[in-house]
């Protein structure tokens, strides 16, 4: 009677139920190991949208299709392809895949940068050319480019091309910020995850590689942002992370409208005093960097230009131009009320930034007839925050070996 009363004991105990407590733990284990259906097709968007006017360009809307397609596959697969190569070689595959970046760089670079119109970029002169004039203590928005265009960046751009200028050219910054986001994802993931999305992103994007190789800054512009924002949530020196964000913020309007979120994410993180502390050194950052350029010549004030790219759509109907502005605000502040842990801040600041550009394609299409991609190339300023959402979220062996670690305690 004894050995059975042992055993009726013993079973019992291995069939109880779980305790609530335990059920949580067990689900914030597990659920940031495998990436959602949702997750898979925000990033199959932010890797097919920016580059749909490149392929379409280039190669035809049949062509594009099919590259829609063999996106969704390798978005599908690309984890199960890295997923079986052996860890030590993913920090060698990365090293190569940034050494081929750098080569193509090298390679197609000065072939594209000719200043010849219809070829290229000139994001890169303008950035060039501000930079010297600002160096040499003249307006930067005094200059232009070889076709005409005045300086469109804010003077956080500016700041941030000042090393590369001074090497060579502000085309440079990618060669920089491409290895420091995906060194950012195997810190935060692991080596493979970090490989993996390389892979995914220099692949299945066209338009990485176009900007990459014409020199042209979204690419590097975006990753800062998103690479500040990451630094703001995860260091202690909340100070110094906030004026550097607010560098970065600092370089194009469209960034501006994440303060609501960021405030929101340090509030349910660190409380209200670190959220409004590190709001405003952010805020007096950009004030101090954007305001005496605009009071010393507000006319000629480059960024107020570049604005027309949303209020020339005043011509379609009525002040819509403003009206898109206000609801890509309200939508800032509706997604800061949600909560925001891990992936969640990203997806949300990747709402925000694909607002404009997916508004601007719609409208264009309307306003001309017949489908217009123009807008589609503004996606890099979302897609790096979908980037770093589905880094978050994607199948992690670290993540995966702890789970399995912690379900063989229990």
């Amino acid at each position: 009677m004894i050995r059975n009363a042992a055993a009726t004991t013993s079973c019992a105990a291995v069939t109880a139920p779980r305790s609530p407590q335990s059920s949580r733990v067990n689900r914030r284990t597990i659920r940031p190991v495998t990436a959602s259906r949702a997750d898979r097709i925000g990033l199959w968007f932010a890797l097919v949208f920016p580059s749909s006017a490149v392929v379409r360009k280039y190669l035809g809307w049949e062509a594009t299709i099919a590259y829609a397609i063999a996106v969704a596959l390798a978005v599908t697969f690309i984890h199960r392809l890295t997923g079986r190569l052996p860890s030590r070689w993913s920090r060698w595959l990365w090293v190569l895949s940034i050494a081929a970046i750098a080569a193509a760089f090298a390679l197609i670079y000065p072939i594209a940068n000719t200043h010849a119109p219809g070829t290229g970029s000139d994001d890169d002169d303008a950035l060039n050319a501000a930079v010297m004039a600002m160096v040499a203590g003249r307006s930067p928005y005094a200059t232009s480019t070889y076709l005409g265009n005045a300086v469109h960046h804010l003077p956080g751009a500016l700041v941030l091309a000042v090393p590369f200028v001074l090497l060579g050219t502000s085309a440079l910054q990618n060669l920089f910020w491409l290895p420091l986001f995906f060194l950012v994802v195997a810190k935060e993931r692991d080596g493979r995850t970090a490989l993996a999305l390389a892979w995914l992103i220099l692949v299945s994007s066209p338009a990485v590689m176009y900007e990459v190789v014409t020199g042209t800054g979204y690419i590097s512009n975006a990753i800062s942002v998103v690479l500040g924002l990451w630094w703001l949530m995860r260091t202690s020196r909340r100070d110094l992370a906030a004026i550097a964000w607010g560098v970065t913020l600092a370089s194009r309007a469209n960034f501006i409208l994440l303060l609501p979120l960021a405030c929101a994410a340090l509030r349910q993180q660190a409380g209200w005093r670190t959220a409004i502390r590190a709001l405003t050194l952010t805020c007096l950052t950009i004030a101090c960097l954007a305001l005496p350029f605009y009071v010393h010549d507000p006319r000629h004030f480059g960024p107020l230009e570049g604005a027309n790219r949303v209020f020339v759509f005043d011509a379609l109907l009525p002040h819509l131009g403003t009206a898109l502005v206000v609801a890509m605000g309200a939508l800032a502040i509706a997604l800061s009320l949600t909560r925001h842990d891990g992936a969640a801040l990203f997806r949300a600041c990747a709402i925000v930034q694909a607002f404009p550009a997916v508004a601007g394609v719609l409208l264009s299409t309307i306003r001309d007839g017949h489908v217009n991609l123009t807008y589609a190339r503004y996606g890099a300023f979302f897609a790096w925050f979908v980037f770093m959402a589905s880094a978050y979220s994607a199948p992690s062996a670290r993540a995966a070996t702890a789970d399995e670690e912690t379900f063989i305690v229990r």
